[in-house]
This record gives C-alpha cells, sequence and structure tokens, in this order.
C-alpha cells in the first residue's frame, strides 16, 4: 500500500506535454561528460561501504555452514562470548524449530561482532556446532536420477511448464517437412557473482532509530525490506549508500547479512559492520543459473526457418528456478515448443545476473540458427536476414526495423565480406573465425519515480533522487539533466543520492534506472526553474512564459540582451529557497532496445586456446544522456559476455556438493591481456527519450564468440564455457567423424 515514502504511481501529466530541449540547444545532454565522481574514485577519496569506520564500530563475522546438506542438531556460542573483544554472539539456526535445516554451503548459521576482525574470526572457530551431515546433490543428472533421495520439499524437479506457438501447432509434421534439421544438445554453466565489493553494511542504532550503510542497488528497497524483518516502521530505518562496488543484480534487497548485522549491532549496543569474504560471496550471493537444451530445429530449402523444438532444464541451486525462454525472440520460426523443468540441487540459489535468463537462451539459439546455415550452406548472417520478424502494423515492431539496419551495418564494420566458409583451411594452427548474434531488451521507467530540486539565494541547485550510483555513473546524468535544464555548468550543480531519505526512486536493476530517473528529475528542474521564472519576471516586465535559462543566465527568449545572471536571479528570493518536486510523466523515456554484436576470434588447434581479436557493436539507447557513460555500460556488458563465453564457471565436487573454486584463482575472470578491440556503435534516438542500456551489451556476446570458433575451427562446441578442453574435444569428435 502507497505511503509517502513509497509513493503511488504518478498521475497523468495536465498542462503541455513535456520535452526534452533540441538537439542544437544542447549544452551537455549527448556529450561525452566525465563523471564528475571520477576524481574522487581515482583519488581514492570516494567512501564506499566498504571503507566507512564508525565511532566504536565492530566488526561482524559470519559461521557459514561447511556442508551443503545438513542438520543442525545443536549450536553453542558461549565459547565465542569467551574470546577477548567479543561483543556480542547470536545463533541464527534453531535446532528445535524449521530452521534447523542447511541446504547448501555457506548458509549462515551463527555470527559474531567483536572489537578486531581477528578477534572476530577467533571466536567463530569457538562457536560448537552439530551437524547430522545428509547425501547432497551436486549436479543436475544427480537431481534428475531416479534413485536419487528426495531432497526438496517440492521434489528434485519441478513439473513441467509447456509454450507452444502457434497455439495447437503441429511441431512433429513441421520438422518432418523441413528440408534440414539439426539436433543437439546445448548448455551454459552456472556462474557466479563476484562483484569487486562484497555484499554487506554496517548497522547503527539510535535508540530505536536504525542507520545503515548499505552496498546496495536499491536504497528504498533494502529499506523496506530491513523494516520488515526487524518489524520497524518505515521511518525509522535509514539507509545510505554513496558509492558501492558493483551489484549487477545481486544487490537489490536487504540481504540477510546486513539484517544480522543489525541485530549483532543492538546486542552489542555498538554500530557493526558486517561484509562477506570473497569466498561466502561466491557461495551465497547469487548466480545466474545453468541452461540444458535438447533441441530439434528446422529450416526449408529456401532458408525460412521451419521449427524449433525443445527439451530445456536447468538449476537455480536449492530450491530455486532456472528460467530462460527458447528460441530467443529474435527471429521468426514457423512453430515452437518448448518443455522446461527446474532441477534443484545444494547449491547456493540464483539471483538476478545482468539480464537475467537472456545470455543463457541466446547463446542456445543464435548457435541452432547457425547450425542450420552450414547445413544449407548458407550464409549466416543472410539466414538471419531472411528470418528477422515481419514488423508489426505501421511499423510497430522496432527491434525488428532496427536489426534490418544494424546487421549490415556491424557486418561491414568487421569485415564479413572476407569470412570463408565454415573452418579455416589456412596453414598453421592458428585459426581465424567469425560470427555473430543479435539481443533485445525492454527496459523502461517506474511511474513511481520522485524526485525534488532546491534552488537557493546563493544560486546554489541540489537535485535530490532517492537512486543510486551503482557504477554506471548515474549521479553525473541526474547532474547533467539539472544543469541542462537550468542552463547552467555542471559544476553549479549538486546531484544528492544513495539516501532512502530523499525522494522514492526504484532499485537500478532490470535497464530502468535512465528510464525512470531521467524524466523524473528534468520535470523536477524545470518546476524549479519555472517558480524561478516567476519570482524574477516582473523585475523584466514580462510573463514568466517569455524567460528562458541559458548560459548561466536569465533572460527573454527574444531579447537575450534583456535579463540578468543566474546568481542576480537567485538573489531576488531574498532568504528564501524555491523548492519543487517533481514525477515521472510518460513521453520523455520509452522502452525496448536491440542490438548486435560480431567477434572476430583466433583459435589455436593444437592448445584448444581462443584469443578474441575484435567485437564490433551496434546498440540502440534511444536518447543519448552522456556519451561516456553509454559507452561505458556496453563495454562493461561486453566484457562481462566475454567471461560468460570462455572462463567463468562455478564447480562443485560432485561427491559432496562443496564449490572447488571459491575464490579469485581458480574462479577464472577475464584480464587486461583478454579484453579485445572493442568498436561500439551507438545508434542515438532522441526523439524517444532516454531507454536502459545496462543489460543488452552483454546477451550476445557469448553467443557471437561461439559462432565464431565454429566459424575457425569447423568443430561445434555446444556448451559454456569455451574452454580450450572443450574446443579441443570438439576438434577431435569432429576429426573422428562424430554427430556435431
Amino acid at each position: 500500500m502507497a505511503d509517502e515514502q513509497n509513493p503511488p504511481a504518478a498521475p497523468p501529466p495536465s498542462g503541455p506535454a513535456r520535452t526534452w530541449p533540441p538537439v542544437a540547444d544542447r549544452a551537455l545532454l549527448g556529450k561525452p561528460i566525465r563523471r564528475i565522481d571520477g576524481p574522487d574514485k581515482s583519488q581514492g577519496k570516494a567512501k564506499y561501504t566498504y571503507d566507512i569506520v564508525r565511532p566504536g564500530m565492530l566488526y561482524g563475522r559470519l559461521l557459514s555452514s561447511p556442508h551443503p546438506y545438513a542438520v543442525v542438531k545443536s549450536i553453542d556460542v558461549t565459547p565465542a562470548l569467551k574470546v577477548p573483544g567479543v561483543k556480542a554472539a547470536i545463533a541464527l539456526k534453531d535446532p528445535a524449530g524449521p530452521t534447523a535445516k542447511i541446504w547448501y554451503q555457506g548458509e549462515e548459521v551463527a555470527a559474531v561482532a567483536a572489537t578486531t576482525e581477528e578477534a572476530a574470526e577467533d571466536a567463530v572457530r569457538a562457536i560448537k556446532v552439530e551437524y547430522e551431515i545428509l547425501p547432497a546433490l551436486a549436479t543436475v543428472e544427480q537431481s534428475m536420477s531416479a534413485n536419487a533421495p528426495v531432497n526438496f520439499p517440492k521434489g528434485n524437479v519441478s513439473a513441467e511448464r509447456l509454450t507452444l506457438r502457434p497455439d495447437k501447432a503441429d511441431v512433429e509434421a513441421a520438422l518432418k517437412a523441413s528440408a534440414h534439421i539439426v539436433e543437439g544438445t546445448y548448455s551454459t554453466q552456472v556462474q557466479t557473482h563476484t562483484s569487486l565489493e562484497t555484499h554487506g553494511g554496517i548497522c547503527e542504532w539510535n535508540g530505536e532509530k536504525l542507520t545503515a550503510w548499505v552496498s546496495t542497488q536499491a536504497v528504498h528497497a533494502t529499506r523496506d525490506g530491513l523494516s520488515r524483518a526487524l518489524q520497524m516502521q518505515q521511518s525509522d530505518v535509514h539507509v545510505i549508500t554513496d558509492y558501492m562496488g558493483g551489484g549487477f543484480g545481486s544487490k537489490l534487497g536487504p540481504d540477510v547479512q546486513v539484517v544480522i548485522a543489525a541485530k549483532l549491532a543492538k546486542e552489542a549496543g555498538a554500530p557493526v559492520k558486517l561484509m562477506l569474504t570473497r569466498k561466502e560471496e561466491h557461495l551465497i550471493t547469487g548466480n545466474r543459473p545453468s541452461a540444458y537444451a535438447k533441441v530439434k530445429a528446422g529450416v526449408d530449402a529456401q532458408g525460412k526457418l521451419t521449427a524449433f523444438d525443445a527439451e530445456t532444464w536447468g538449476t537455480g541451486g536449492a530450491g530455486q528456478g532456472a528460467g530462460f525462454n527458447i528460441p530467443y525472440p529474435v527471429y521468426a520460426f514457423g512453430v515452437l515448443r518448448q518443455r522446461h523443468k527446474d532441477v534443484f540441487i545444494n547449491a547456493g540459489p540464483q539471483r538476478a545476473m545482468r539480464a537475467p535468463g537472456h545470455p543463457q537462451a541466446c547463446f542456445i539459439t543464435e548457435v541452432v540458427v547457425d547450425e542450420l546455415a552450414d547445413r544449407l550452406r548458407m550464409d549466416p548472417l543472410e539466414l538471419r536476414m531472411r528470418n528477422l520478424p515481419p514488423a508489426g502494423p505501421d511499423g510497430q515492431d522496432l527491434p525488428t526495423q532496427q536489426w534490418r539496419k544494424y546487421f549490415p551495418m556491424a557486418a561491414d564494420k568487421i569485415g564479413w565480406s572476407r569470412r570463408h566458409a565454415t573452418a579455416d583451411t589456412g596453414s598453421g594452427p592458428i585459426k581465424r573465425g567469425m560470427g555473430c548474434a543479435a539481443n533485445r531488451w525492454a527496459g523502461g521507467g517506474s511511474n513511481r519515480t520522485r524526485a525534488a530540486c532546491e534552488i537557493l539565494p546563493d544560486g546554489g541547485v541540489v537535485m535530490r533522487i532517492g537512486t543510486q550510483d551503482i557504477g554506471t555513473g548515474t549521479r553525473t546524468l541526474v547532474a547533467m539533466i539539472t544543469a541542462e535544464t537550468m542552463g547552467l555548468p555542471l559544476t553549479a550543480v549538486k546531484a544528492a543520492i544513495g539516501d532512502s531519505e530523499y525522494p522514492w526512486a526504484p532499485g537500478s536493476g532490470g535497464s530502468t534506472t535512465v528510464g525512470s530517473i531521467s524524466p523524473t528529475v528534468r520535470i523536477a528542474a524545470e518546476n524549479a526553474r519555472d517558480a524561478l521564472f516567476a519570482k524574477v519576471a516582473p523585475s523584466l516586465r514580462v510573463e514568466p512564459a517569455a524567460l528562458v535559462a541559458k548560459d548561466g543566465r536569465v533572460q527573454v527568449k527574444d531579447n537575450p540582451a534583456k535579463g540578468m545572471t543566474w546568481k542576480e536571479a537567485c538573489r531576488l528570493l531574498g532568504v528564501q529557497p524555491i523548492s519543487a518536486d517533481g514525477a515521472w510523466q510518460q513521453g520523455l523515456s520509452s522502452s525496448g532496445t536491440s542490438g548486435v554484436q560480431f567477434a572476430d576470434v583466433e583459435v589455436d588447434i593444437e592448445t584448444g586456446i581462443t584469443r578474441v581479436k575484435r567485437v564490433v557493436c551496434v546498440q540502440d539507447c534511444g536518447m543519448i544522456v552522456d556519451r561516456i557513460t553509454a559507452e561505458s555500460q556496453v563495454y562493461g556488458g561486453i566484457i562481462m559476455g566475454i567471461g560468460f563465453a570462455l572462463f567463468e564457471h562455478r564447480i562443485l565436487d560432485r561427491n559432496t556438493a562443496k564449490m572447488v573454486n571459491p575464490n579469485m584463482e581458480f574462479y577464472l575472470l577475464p584480464g587486461m591481456s583478454d579484453i579485445p578491440e572493442i568498436d561500439i556503435t551507438l545508434i542515438d534516438q532522441p526523439e524517444r527519450g532516454p531507454v536502459g542500456l545496462g543489460e543488452p551489451p552483454t546477451i550476445s556476446t557469448a553467443a557471437a564468440i561461439a559462432n565464431a570458433i565454429a566459424n575457425a575451427t569447423g568443430a561445434r562446441v555446444r556448451s559454456l564455457p569455451l574452454t580450450p578442453a572443450a574446443v579441443l574435444a570438439a576438434l577431435h569428435e569432429e576429426r573422428s567423424g562424430g554427430t556435431r
């Protein structure tokens, strides 16, 4: 239910429609503006949650279960309280209650707070826990086995979910009528969250009020979650996130460790910082689920995709689903069927990760399309172009229109005309290849978003909005839009964000941030500016509507010489600042992005090592607010896609279900030498307003790389990650006449 801290949806706008300034008149918007927090970050002045130290602060540590599946029979925290410096120790599992069960390695069992980190670690080791160790399920194959123990309340495997389009389609008949059929099993691995700043926060009580500094993607959602978990009023919880070091979807809520820190702080009567270790980060903060698909797909002799039939499954961990829909909605298959089951194993639960479900679905679909092109002996780009969906009535299907432009643009940039047929026949072990893939994303903005703008008598401007900058440049966008509206330089505006006491804004997820905050900030700034015009107009003997704010002045539109400086105008306020609110309105932003990526790779067929030489990306994002920030989002998304394609892989011991690589040594991420040349073309669409860009660039990278490897080697790798061992195995199978 809505209240003053959780506002209802904005009412329909009244009065003239709001607009962005004409492109020719923009001083900041669309330009490459450096982030305003760049100097503080580069000089180490920016204080992340991890950096904050409160007076008298204690350090929290978790006792995590070493067992993936067990029952806690008893817990004794009293030995921990005897460790010098320990101020609080609490049990988090009730051996006599419903929380006695352990479902995955790393699950929280107890927690302590001490004056030093070393004392806290000693105290954790002193806690006595008796476990009844149970047989854990480590793989989807184990869970799906008829002989597997049933470890989960609703069974190890969910009921099948059927998707069939069109209704009552005869998939078997469509496949039988196809000229060529590809059949195979495709899979993607579990990818864990590895945010640079681990999850956690600092909790400090002042009487019955709580202040929490949290590494979060959603200050308001974290406030709400903490208040529910601690049975408090929202107004008694204050969440602050000035800077945070990455989340990628894993930090959209309060997280249990912050609730634990609050309980420890209450028990100890002192502030408590509890930040996860790197091992805990791998085990409990979420992951991108695995995806498996047995696919049978067909194409007719003219290159029209006829049918796509898939049996799919995957795991999101203990009791968690692995949702992904295939075929990925880029190409028009005549009929499609997907029969999906979620499989549960004793491993940490999934959480949203940059474009949930999309990279997996894109990889499977785009590899199948490439294989069909090989069967036809057709250029895979030509097959894609022939099978883009027809545009809707009056050209409503915007992505389809864009792909028809973007594929040729990117192909030209990467030199697709020089691409050889599948398998590089050149001499030597280094083979070169190219591949491509497409993406789409919805995005959009929240109509509950609010902002408040203040113009001070000394000329200062403050824009307050309860969003957060998760490292993507949101603080800079808030300041840019405000300054553009006021006709001021960027340095004249303060962007106040990252605080739950500021007006409501959604979490930074789903590529909704820019679509939510940009219209809201624009409207709040316009309302404040127009209130200033009303104060200034009598002095200039004109109507407020005749005024404009430009180049640090308030002046008459048709007579720029008639006016005053911004500071002179603000002095007319006397001692009373202007305060104006803004609510999100339709029309200043939109939803829906689309793009394509092409990869150029080298593969050493003697070692299996793949090196991505170049990635070409063409991506739309609506109206570009800050070109540097937009490009950075694409760079980051592609690098994350390279990690998914070639390196990242959670490995569980199949006998114990324990993760064997919960560190940054053996859980591999791309290093500087792994980053290729990345060629970005952003399609600016000012008429659409801003559209989110966080997710789409990471979707199609892995698929493009996989297709490029096949083009280079003639061997198809149908599973991620595309490790040297996987490439060599595919080459061996191809040479031995396998079914690939």
